[in-house]
């Protein structure tokens, strides 16, 4: 079924069934962005599954917090993890915003418009609960999520830098 469209595909938000699977992809982006950006804050070994998965437990159902799916043929190919934040800036009278925590898709699935529908279901959560704005990190050395990311209409706006000591 692989490459057949996005009509086939299944989108919708995870569930209990869909969290063991979900923790694994989760693995897979942060191995991908270990070797993608070779920085040293990625230098660790694999999370533990069993942790993953009881943190995404955790997440489910607590307001404010969401994980989109896409599944072909039954199998979860791709998430997205969300959730309503404070604002970085106390002062702002922008006082909460949506916060894009994680996000995949399997490499042999990529450029399908698979992320395009994943990030719309999640910025339609984040206006139903009243955001004008969503925000996420992306490490400097991640080409390719930061492309993916302008490619859907995101725009560097604050920059974070830091000194080894």
């Amino acid at each position: 079924m692989m490459g057949m469209g996005l009509s086939l595909m299944e989108f919708g938000e995870m569930t209990m069934n869909d969290v063991r699977a979900v923790a694994r992809l989760y693995n897979e982006l942060a191995c991908f962005i270990k070797n993608e950006t070779r920085d040293v804050y990625f230098e660790f070994d694999p999370l533990p599954e069993t942790e993953l998965e009881k943190q995404f437990t955790e997440a489910m159902g607590k307001p404010g917090v969401i994980t989109f799916v896409a599944k072909d043929g039954g199998k979860v190919i791709a998430f997205i993890s969300g959730e309503i934040r404070e604002n970085f800036l106390p002062i702002s009278k922008v006082k909460e915003v949506g916060y894009i925590s994680g996000a995949y898709v399997r490499p042999e699935y990529r450029k399908q418009g698979i992320m395009k529908e994943l990030e719309r279901m999640l910025v339609e959560y984040f206006k139903k609960h009243g955001l004008a704005y969503v925000e996420l990190n992306v490490m400097a050395n991640n080409t390719i999520g930061k492309k993916s990311w302008e490619a859907l209409g995101y725009k560097t706006f604050r920059e974070q830098m830091r000194k080894g000591v």
